[in-house]
This record gives structure tokens, C-alpha cells and sequence, in this order.
């Protein structure tokens, strides 16, 4: 089966089917340890772990920010909350994507074929660089005052 995708090499939903191979494939799949079978499917794995590591570091992140901006006024508060829930929504994501990521990856490993994630990446990036640029921006802005 020749994957398809679009320019930035990410592979198209649509690829696979229907959610019944997505199930289909998730059972504890018995696998042949042949040359790299093994070695591929324990990197995604780690893959999986680090991003399970990065949406905690994000969490952990969202919720020091919503802390350093109590007892500040009103605005600075509000502030402080909604970036700080945004970052605790990037962090779910960041899991969901690492798990999707994982199960696609298994899956299409099986088939001799890797999907990159360029697309997932970018927009992760983008996202983190916005939100711990305003954070920042606050930080100083907070800082600021008290001096």
C-alpha cells in the first residue's frame, strides 16, 4: 500500500481508512523480531514517552504561570489564567497527538513505511513559542511594577 500525504509529508487522515483500521491494529500485535523490527517499535515507544514528558512540562508550566500572577490585580489575574489555561490545553494535546502519533507510527512501521510529522511539529511550536512569549511579556510586565 503507497502512503499518501500531502506536500509537507505528513500523511492524510483519510489514508487510513476507516477508524476500524486504526482498532484493528492496536491489540497487542505479536510481532516477528527480524532485523529492526524490535529496535523500531521500542524508539516509538520512547517517542511516545517524550511526548507524555513535554505535555507534563507544559502542565507544570500552565500552572506556575496561573500561580506567579495571584494577589496581582485583576488584569495581570485574568491574564495569568488564561494563558496559563492555555498552555494546560496545549499539554492535552500534546498527549493526544503523542498517542495518535504512537499508534499511527506502529502501524504504518508494520507496513515498512514511516509518516514524518512535520505538520504536528510546526504547530506545536508555534503554539509554545506564542504562549512562553506571552508569558513572558507578563512576567516582565509584573516585574515591572513592583519595582
Amino acid at each position: 500500500m503507497e502512503m499518501k500525504g500531502n506536500d509537507s509529508g505528513f500523511p492524510l487522515l483519510v489514508q487510513y481508512e476507516h477508524m476500524g483500521t486504526l482498532l484493528r491494529n492496536l491489540p497487542n500485535t505479536l510481532l516477528e523480531n527480524k532485523g529492526p523490527v524490535a529496535r523500531d517499535h521500542l524508539a516509538n515507544e520512547r517517542n511516545f514517552l517524550a511526548w507524555v514528558r513535554t505535555s507534563l512540562s507544559f502542565a507544570t508550566i500552565g500552572l506556575a504561570v496561573t500561580q506567579a500572577f495571584r494577589g496581582q490585580g485583576d488584569g495581570l489575574l485574568y491574564a495569568g489564567k488564561v494563558i496559563g489555561a492555555l498552555l494546560i490545553v496545549l499539554a492535552i494535546s500534546l498527549l493526544l497527538i503523542g498517542a495518535y502519533r504512537f499508534y499511527i507510527v506502529a502501524i504504518w512501521v508494520q507496513r515498512g513505511k514511516f509518516p514524518p510529522s512535520r505538520a504536528a511539529i510546526l504547530n506545536v511550536t508555534v503554539a509554545a513559542v506564542t504562549l512562553i512569549a506571552l508569558s513572558f511579556i507578563l512576567i516582565v510586565i509584573n516585574t515591572s511594577r513592583t519595582i
